[in-house]
């Protein structure tokens, strides 16, 4: 069984949520998933859900192409859930012109994460290098971080890896174009990645452009098992046991 340590079934793609919920409460290769938060709006409906859906635990932050009007200090209450395991998504995109208040909104969501002893989920769209000058000039994740279908750089990567910080794997890695990706699953360490499929988003070959489901997340684990020369369950086993090391109110 594994865990999808990122996903979305809540999304406005979806146009009947219930159906993609009831595939994965019947699938038995699913052990849990993770429906993360990208307004306050979405972070509410995603804690609903896992009330109601045992295998379905909560991240709850602002994505930060969300960040208009959206009141922070919310975010304590609603990370008061025991179903939250996580801030997030949180981070930095740069194809809005909103940077200075973009970069507020992630400090202040690690600091919340830090006082609430937990975990963060990092957005990151071409933004690496300015978010780990936050981390160092400003506030660092104090009970860890994921970078969340990390955009690869192998600079960028020392540093995480050198903080402990995992790197988390979704569908492009099954790209044609993912060579650098590939570099990257070669050289993460074992207790460091994760595995996710984004859903409904980034379906892995061989079904780009279409709804992408967590069943999915297979086509994942077999192109990590191929790149770092693993056996398929080997590699289900050691993200499962690092998605609940990073998420600790899984356990």
């Amino acid at each position: 069984m594994t865990i999808d340590s990122h996903m979305h079934i809540n999304s406005i793609v979806l146009n009947d949520e219930n159906k993609y919920i009831d595939l994965i409460n019947n699938n038995s290769d699913i052990e849990s998933v993770i429906n993360v938060g990208l307004d306050l709006k979405s972070s509410k409906e995603s804690i609903n859900i896992a009330k109601l859906n045992s295998k379905f635990y909560s991240s709850v932050g602002i994505h930060p192409l969300y960040i208009e009007s959206q009141n922070l200090e919310i975010l304590y209450d609603l990370a008061d859930n025991p179903r939250v395991v996580a801030i997030g998504e949180i981070g930095l995109d740069n194809t809005k012109n909103n940077f200075n208040e973009q970069r507020k909104y992630l400090i202040r969501q690690i600091m919340i994460a830090n006082e609430l002893h937990l975990p963060i989920i990092i957005h990151s769209n071409n933004c690496n290098k300015q978010i780990i000058t936050i981390f160092e000039r400003y506030v660092k994740p104090k009970y860890g971080c994921v970078f969340h279908c990390f955009q690869p750089d192998i600079d960028d990567l020392k540093y995480l890896m050198n903080n402990g910080y995992y790197i988390s794997f979704a569908g492009r890695i099954t790209y044609k174009s993912a060579k650098k990706s590939i570099e990257v699953a070669k050289i993460v360490p074992d207790n460091l990645f994760l595995i996710e499929t984004d859903s409904p988003y980034l379906s892995p070959e061989p079904l780009r452009g279409e709804i992408n489901e967590t069943a999915n997340i297979k086509y994942i684990i077999s192109k990590l098992s191929e790149v770092k020369q693993k056996d398929y369950k080997e590699v289900e086993e050691i993200t499962k046991q690092n998605a609940k090391r990073l998420f600790r109110k899984m356990n």
